[in-house]
């Protein structure tokens, strides 16, 4: 993971105070951490449903955030303040599944604050957000369906599902379109719309029955893809003239396919990589020994370790820092933060905002 130095903190000026004597410094309307700079970093906590599934495994995620004003009749209206929420989409397409855009589905949710600025705790807040829903379609020629095929009269082992599925996951699995011995595959399955490993036949053939025979079904419709939901609410933005919108928590119910769980989630901006880096010299492949340059210097490579470095998350430039530049994070130094040991990113180090020193 590369190590994201900011110098300075775009977004986060102190409010210029009044200077007439009795004079107080007016409130700052509410905001949010600048997505077009960078998105906020979060940390997520599980509240309700199975650790072990799916749904419950998320460690956290990159979240933009953004405020703005609605449209009246052509002209922003001042009056209400939006606010979006949107997970950073690269999350969605790692694995190669695309995104099925749709008029109907929305990948981001909406709220309004309840208020243009922050309340007596200087907590901007919007209940309730609109739900947001992905669906992602998987490449080409890959299914996600169970086990086992429909069975054919003479499928083998392998079967017309075969192992892989087919080419949208409608079934295939390892039982495929017929058993040993005929028809019924070993797991059984609606079947896949291609073959995979086991290919249209199988080695035995014959019209018998096989261990299991031609059972459940398979799948989902490659068509549907795979939906994955955010249902986010209690939005609580923490504003003041020194932390401009660069903390929130919320609270999440994710849903994917069955599965569903509820979070507490905590946000930072700016998401800033503290993976410990170490220099460490450069090894001739051949001798094993440090390559040296012209000048007979040993020559050094910067490395990451996979391991949390705390210090990478001050707001404090190091002029001993061994990384590229000695610069300061530009996380806000009122704040209570750490490096989170799995996903190497500064985040908050509380379940709730404001998380002060």
């Amino acid at each position: 993971m590369k190590i994201r130095l900011l110098g300075w903190l775009a977004g986060l000026a102190a409010v210029a105070a009044a200077t007439s004597p009795g004079c107080s410094q007016p409130k700052p309307e509410c905001t949010v951490g600048n997505a077009a700079v960078y998105p906020f970093a979060t940390k997520f906590f599980l509240q309700e449903g199975d650790a072990d599934s799916p749904c419950g495994q998320v460690e956290g995620l990159t979240v933009g955030l953004q405020v703005y004003n609605p449209n009246a009749g052509g002209s922003p209206d001042r009056s209400t303040k939006l606010v979006g929420l949107q997970v950073d989409r690269a999350v969605w397409t790692a694995d190669g599944e695309t995104i099925a855009e749709s008029p109907d589905r929305k990948t981001y949710a909406i709220g309004t604050f309840e208020s243009l600025e922050p309340d007596d705790s200087n907590i901007c807040r919007a209940s309730t957000l609109s739900p947001a829903e992905v669906l992602l379609v998987p490449p080409e020629g890959e299914g996600g369906g169970g086990q086992g095929g429909a069975g054919g009269a003479g499928g083998g082992e392998g079967g017309a599902g075969g192992e892989a599925g087919g080419a949208g996951g409608a079934g295939g699995g390892e039982g495929g379109a017929g058993g040993e011995g005929g028809a019924g595959g070993e797991a059984g399955g609606a079947g896949g719309a291609g073959g995979g490993e086991g290919g249209a036949g199988g080695e035995a053939g014959g019209a018998g029955g096989g261990e299991a025979g031609g059972g459940g079904a398979g799948g989902g419709d490659p068509a549907e893809g795979r939906s994955l939901r955010y249902e986010w609410s209690n939005l609580q933005v923490y504003v003041t003239a020194a932390n401009l919108g660069n903390t929130f928590q919320a609270d999440l119910t994710y849903t994917e396919g069955t599965c569903s769980a509820k979070y507490r989630v905590v946000g930072l901006w700016p998401q800033v990589g503290c993976e410990k880096l170490v220099e460490q010299p450069v090894l001739n492949p051949d001798s094993g020994e440090p390559e040296v340059d012209e000048d007979g210097n040993v020559v050094t490579e910067i490395v990451p370790t996979g391991e949390p470095e705390d210090k990478l998350c001050d707001n404090e430039p190091d002029a001993e820092s061994p990384y590229f530049i000695p610069a300061a994070s530009g996380i806000s130094e009122d704040l209570k933060v750490k490096c989170d040991p799995k996903m190497l990113v500064c985040v908050l180090d509380s379940q709730t905002v404001p998380a002060l020193k």
